[in-house]
């Protein structure tokens, strides 16, 4: 409810005062409503997605996919991100993972949340890390960071829909963004997990399979 009430506070302060508000004022407040208004819609975007990945009316669009190159644009990506930071990026990958059956565009969005997490913990000249390998059934996508960590009575819940106990920065955001990542990623018949440590940064490790079960 927070932006709602935010948005009808202002828009009674401009109703009451119509007449007495200067030009300038009036814009801050117009500025203040349009900012809040664009987070309601993240929030009521985010849950929808999040509604339809867990009732199973989103479809995926299972295609070839190299995970290898999806992997390169989105750390060229991030690197930019991070120097305008001061944060390093490093993208380990020592072979050639095999083509998988995947929707790219939600991978992308696997990866761009948890990176945005990553970015958002870690301390300025901070180092985040993409590593991958791979086993005779899965391959594995490994994104570590050094920041602030998880505290351990979180680690259960941060995948739960609006869980915002992770590390200290909790309550920025609408904790929806780690429980779509699992939704899809449970959706590719994968998993996620998590290590972590307060005060000493976290990793988290998407395992996708590497052939997918036809569904029943």
């Amino acid at each position: 409810k927070s932006p709602l009430i935010s948005i009808q506070g202002f828009v009674l302060r401009l109703l009451q005062n119509a007449f007495k508000i200067d030009e300038e004022k009036r814009k801050k407040y117009l500025k203040i409503v349009k900012l809040e208004a664009g987070k309601l819609e993240s929030l009521i975007d985010g849950f929808l997605e999040y509604s339809r990945l867990q009732t199973g009316k989103l479809n995926f669009n299972f295609t070839a996919t190299s995970l290898d190159k999806e992997l390169i644009e989105i750390y060229e990506t991030y690197q930019t991100k991070g120097s305008q930071k001061g944060i390093q990026f490093e993208l380990r990958n020592m072979e050639t993972l095999p083509i998988i059956e995947a929707d790219s565009k939600y991978l992308q969005r696997v990866f761009s949340n948890l990176l945005d997490n990553a970015l958002k913990h870690s301390r300025e000249k901070g180092l985040i890390t993409i590593t991958t390998q791979h086993t005779d059934q899965y391959i594995m996508v490994k994104i570590k960071d050094r920041g602030t960590g998880i505290d351990s009575k979180d680690l259960p819940y941060i995948f739960d829909p609006f869980y915002q106990g992770y590390g200290e920065k909790r309550g920025k955001g609408y904790g929806l963004g780690l429980a779509v990542v699992k939704a899809i990623v449970d959706g590719h018949g994968g998993k996620i997990f998590v290590e972590s440590e307060l005060g000493k940064g976290s990793v988290f490790t998407v395992a996708l399979p590497k052939r997918r079960k036809p569904e029943e």
